[in-house]
């Protein structure tokens, strides 16, 4: 008996880079982790100290979304079929004068400009089979989107929150607790930052005729983007319906613009900064956004978004819990959040006319109930 625990206890014991990297228990989080006042130059400490988590969300967020390399492989035309096509829209023009009978030496000295032709990748309807599987693992993207979201958004929230961190469990676990609202979420919120996109650019296009509608999106689609700060952190704190959801994360983006917009600037800037490096060198460029541009725009949106969300929909619901409640004590039920600045928190039934439908709040309890269950 004494020999098989000796032998358990080399296994255990045994180097394993999985563990070495993720396995060992954690350490807790040190106070100094723990941000009260989220101004500018605690932004600045907690992404040095917190830069490991940054860089491994950014990660997940990129292997998460895989069906997008099929698309950037279907679209490059390396594996396409190819078609001699000429260079210039002048060959047509080239090629009539030549079988008029035009004299060929006449027409010499523009031959060798606009006679050019190149190989171009046929069409999508007659391209290769191949070409057309990788289009179709490409629409996985409707599925995974929303629910690398939502993962993400678990992780980068404890992260700003001062939670300890279970990389891989907190991310599954957010995405198996939440995948029933984050995948139509996510088909949402593909569609909607197309369509604004391609509005914007194509008001753009005829800016001299339609410049009003060109602001008109412009507008629509910053309030957009500030909405996305807060959808996918509201919908994995507090169990919402899916149009409550936006409600809430319509009315944060509206009440706190400035500070979204602070954020949305932080986020612009490391884009360009990003095109900018990819311009001059673009393996630099393109190693930025497989390991950091992701991860930093969502620790910046995260860390302008969660302390209004605490704010405005969770002190209100720790403010008024009873006094005499024994602590220790399991919660079996969670009570809707009661009233806070803003009005009402609680979202069951009709809305009155109230600020907020903050539903009920999915408390450290729960998620600790939920983790405990899956362990054993």
């Amino acid at each position: 008996m004494n020999g098989e625990n000796k032998n358990s206890e080399n296994k255990k014991k045994r180097f394993n880079i999985y563990n070495w990297m993720y396995g060992r228990d954690g350490r807790g989080v040190r106070k100094r982790d723990v941000i009260k006042n989220y101004n500018f130059e605690n932004y600045f400490k907690l992404f040095g100290r917190k830069f490991r988590y940054i860089v491994n969300t950014n990660l997940l967020y990129i292997a998460g979304n895989f069906p997008v390399f099929f698309f950037i492989l279907a679209i490059s035309g390396n594996l396409s079929r190819q078609s001699m096509l000429p260079t210039s829209e002048m060959y047509s023009v080239l090629y009539g004068l030549s079988t008029a009978g035009v004299e060929s030496a006449a027409l010499l000295p523009i031959s060798g400009i606009h006679g050019l032709m190149s190989s171009f990748p046929v069409p999508f309807g007659v391209d290769s089979i191949f070409v057309k599987i990788l289009y179709a693992l490409s629409l996985l993207l409707i599925v995974t989107f929303g629910l690398v979201n939502a993962g993400c958004a678990y992780v980068m929230r404890n992260v700003v929150k001062g939670e300890p961190i279970f990389l891989f469990q907190d991310f599954f676990g957010a995405i198996k607790r939440n995948w029933k609202m984050a995948i139509p979420m996510g088909i949402f919120d593909a569609v909607v930052l197309g369509l604004c996109a391609f509005a914007t650019y194509s008001y753009y296009l005829n800016y001299s005729t339609q410049y009003i509608l060109f602001f008109c999106s412009l507008v629509t689609l910053a309030i957009y983007l500030f909405m996305r700060f807060y959808m996918y952190m509201v919908m994995v704190t507090f169990k919402q319906s899916f149009f409550k959801v936006l409600k809430n994360s319509f009315i944060f983006a509206i009440l706190c613009f400035g500070k979204n917009f602070l954020a949305f600037l932080g986020i612009a800037l490391i884009v360009f900064i990003t095109m900018l490096l990819a311009a001059v060198y673009t393996p630099l460029g393109v190693i930025l956004l497989l390991v950091f541009v992701f991860g930093v725009a969502t620790f910046t949106s995260t860390y302008v978004a969660y302390p209004q969300m605490k704010k405005y929909m969770i002190d209100p619901y720790y403010n008024d819990e009873p006094e005499d409640e024994e602590e220790g004590e399991p919660i079996d039920e969670v009570p809707a959040p009661p009233a806070g600045k803003f009005g009402k928190a609680g979202g069951y039934g009709e809305d009155d006319g109230e600020l907020y439908d903050a539903g009920e709040y999915v408390t450290d309890e729960d998620e600790f109930k939920s983790r405990k269950k899956n362990n054993e």
